[in-house]
């Protein structure tokens, strides 16, 4: 049958309990194709078949058929051979053994010839990693999931993007312990209602805290391949989105500090107009005072808006910053104008200063004729200032009871340029440790 289904070269074997004496008893009529040997040369001297097993297979061969006698189990191995021409082929050599009254084994098998076979696979194995190294280039994690095996693979940018060691196996039910507690029910929801119909999926989650890292925004998209059984492959792509998203997410503050600003305005105005009036002494004064409070204001928005992301004095972003709300009842650290930060850095700083004015004006210290704020420059680790922000003389303060915009901008407003706020709701007054980057060397000169 082998012969005729050209299947491979059909053989018997015959060997002792022990595995000893080992002999040929049959070799198929496709010996000769397949080896150059006639069966009659492969019965008479075996030595010659097994020395077209190439050196280094030969040891391999050896141990797979010990452990074959000594379990009595089936004998299946991939080795390479070089013909009578000098070719290198691979072959496929199976055999399952029989054990004999007599107490010898006799061990029926076939040698098939899967060069073609194994060359196809080398070629797509060897698509499939220029296929990975190109989705990789773009940054793009690769992962497939084979459902009815239960068998994940996640490519080396994958386990990156996760937080895992590279190589390490990956189960569906571990995965989902990678994603952020707060996604997981997003994550299966959009897969379930992706798997009924088949075809793609797309979700955005984050993943879950890590000892040495914050968790990060992941765009997975995949596709859910069916047949007439279900769901049988899901492969997808990870590309991490977090900057994207932390861009989302001081955008949305921004536009939140907008319609915050129009939103008090009026109140900040009227705290304006109440302490110009009591530090004047004539209507034409109080014109003159007030109207220069008001540009300053103005001033302070086009910094916002208009740095253009070049290195600015730290001075400058303070004094602009704060000018609307009285000079006078400020303490400033001499040692501001020794700094320079980034344009970014600038707009979140200028940001926060005027929220933390605009609440001293409506609640702390500045809401008092005699409150005062101070703001010293401190030490802070290498590449980074701390400005610390102190009130006196204001009425008792205490956490405000729900999270509104003035606390998220004290968590997030300097988080995207590296840079946090430590509040401290004392009882004699609000104070803040802001922490910065500052600019280079480099950066400082250009606006020296």
């Amino acid at each position: 049958m082998a012969d005729l289904l050209h299947l491979g070269m059909a053989f018997q074997v015959v060997t002792d309990a022990a595995g000893l004496g080992r002999r040929f008893t049959y070799v198929g009529g496709l010996c000769r194709e397949m080896t150059g040997l006639s069966p009659e040369e492969v019965i008479a001297r075996p030595e010659r078949l097994y020395g077209q097993i190439e050196p280094d297979h030969q040891e391999v061969l050896a141990r797979t058929e010990a452990t074959a006698i000594a379990l009595l189990s089936r004998f299946d191995i991939e080795v390479r051979m070089r013909d009578a021409a000098g070719d290198v082929r691979w072959r496929r050599i199976t055999s399952t053994p029989r054990p004999q009254p007599d107490g010898t084994i006799v061990w029926n098998g076939l040698l098939m010839d899967i060069t073609d076979a194994k060359r196809a696979a080398e070629s797509l194995e060897d698509q499939r990693r220029r296929l990975e190294a190109a989705v990789e280039a773009t940054g793009l994690g690769f992962w497939e999931w084979d459902v009815r095996n239960d068998r994940v693979v996640w490519s080396d940018r994958n386990c990156e993007l996760f937080g895992v060691p590279a190589g390490q196996s990956m189960t569906i039910e571990r995965y989902q312990t990678l994603v952020h507690p707060e996604d997981q029910a997003l994550v299966r929801e959009v897969y379930r209602g992706t798997r009924e119909r088949g075809g793609d999926f797309f979700v955005e989650h984050r993943t879950a805290y890590q000892p040495d890292a914050q968790p990060r925004w992941l765009q997975a998209r995949g596709r859910v391949v069916k047949d007439a059984e279900g769901v049988r492959l899901v492969v997808g792509t990870t590309l991490d989105v977090s900057e994207r998203k932390a861009t989302e997410e001081r955008r949305a503050l921004l536009l939140g500090e907008l319609a915050h600003r129009a939103k008090n305005g009026i109140q900040v105005m009227i705290g304006i107009v109440m302490q110009t009036s009591r530090s004047v002494g004539s209507v034409k004064e109080f014109e003159q005072v007030l109207i220069a409070r008001l540009k300053a204001m103005a001033d302070s928005q086009d910094l916002v808006t208009a740095s253009g992301g070049r290195p600015v004095l730290l001075r400058d972003v303070v004094t602009k910053t704060l000018t609307p709300f009285d000079p006078n009842r400020f303490e400033l650290d001499e040692g501001l104008g020794e700094a320079a930060i980034a344009g970014d850095v600038a707009v979140a700083l200028a940001l926060l200063l005027h929220e933390l004015s605009t609440n001293a004006v409506k609640y702390g210290a500045l809401s008092t004729s005699n409150g005062r704020v101070a703001l010293h420059r401190s030490g802070g680790s290498e590449g980074h200032l701390r400005l610390d922000w102190i009130e006196r003389g204001g009425p008792p303060v205490a956490p405000a009871r729900r999270k509104g915009f003035g606390s998220r901008l004290l968590d997030v407003g300097l988080a995207g340029c590296g840079g946090r706020v430590e509040p401290a709701f004392d009882p004699d007054g609000f104070k803040a440790k802001i922490h910065f980057p500052v600019a280079d060397e480099a950066s400082r000169m250009t606006i020296s």
